[in-house]
């Protein structure tokens, strides 16, 4: 019986042994990073200047990016750059700046710098965000899904100044709103003091009193300066 016991012990042993030495190596090669976007989301992400009620020179966009390998207890380098296809002008139009993902992070958020060149208000310039291999991160792995999201190399910021319709404002009409115009859009910012009116953001209630206080505003202004009058010659009007 000892002698058995003796035996069983020493399989044991070396049965731990073994499992040891075919242990599942720790990943040592360079983690790999890329933008990520929802289900949703467009493949491209527009910014107007114009879209302010304070004029600025410059703002940020922040692009969502995640990494595929594990988090690590340092801050590691990330690096963008324009890609093919971009019209805009780095220094002039927008600055990609140096940044960090986080210690312990698996996500960030990539700052794009954009600035309001005296051209934009004459057109739309077109930047290219991409990745960039770094001395931490090469390109992530594509089109992997996780929570419904997907990895993709490079995301497209169309930048101006002028007031270009909104992505959620159909090219039919976008309910008592009426039809988009440059000059009903401005109306409608100084009027209500907003810049958003997706009815994803001002709530189902305001999507349907904001247009009678328009109708309101707009009769007080006309009132005074008469029929306003859009840069297509057609008068503004909220249904």
């Amino acid at each position: 019986m000892k002698k058995l016991l003796f035996l069983i012990s020493i399989v044991i042993a070396a049965f731990g042994i073994a499992c040891k030495k075919q242990d599942v190596p720790l990943f040592s090669g360079k983690n790999g990073i890329s933008f990520y976007k929802g289900p949703y989301d467009p493949d491209s992400l527009g910014y107007s200047f114009a879209f302010s009620l304070v004029e600025k020179q410059r703002d940020t966009i922040f692009i969502p990016m995640r990494i595929t390998g594990p988090a690590n207890h340092v801050a590691r380098a990330i690096a963008v750059k324009a890609g093919d296809g971009t019209t805009a002008r780095e220094g002039k139009d927008f600055i990609l700046p140096e940044a960090t993902l986080p210690a312990d992070s698996l996500t960030v958020n990539y700052p794009v710098i954009v600035l309001n060149s005296p051209e934009m208000k004459n057109g739309t310039f077109r930047l290219v965000v991409q990745v960039a291999p770094s001395k931490d991160f090469e390109l992530g792995a594509l089109g992997k899904e996780i929570g419904g999201t997907t990895n993709v190399a490079s995301m497209i910021i169309n930048i101006s100044a002028q007031l270009i319709r909104p992505s959620y404002w159909p090219a039919g009409g976008y309910g008592d709103f009426g039809l988009f115009s440059q000059v009903k859009f401005k109306f409608m910012m100084e009027a209500t003091g907003l810049t958003n009116f997706d009815s994803d953001v001002i709530g189902i209630d305001q999507y349907y009193n904001l247009p009678v206080v328009l109708q309101r505003k707009l009769a007080e202004y006309e009132a005074i300066n008469g029929p306003l009058v859009d840069e297509d010659g057609l008068r503004v009007t909220f249904n």
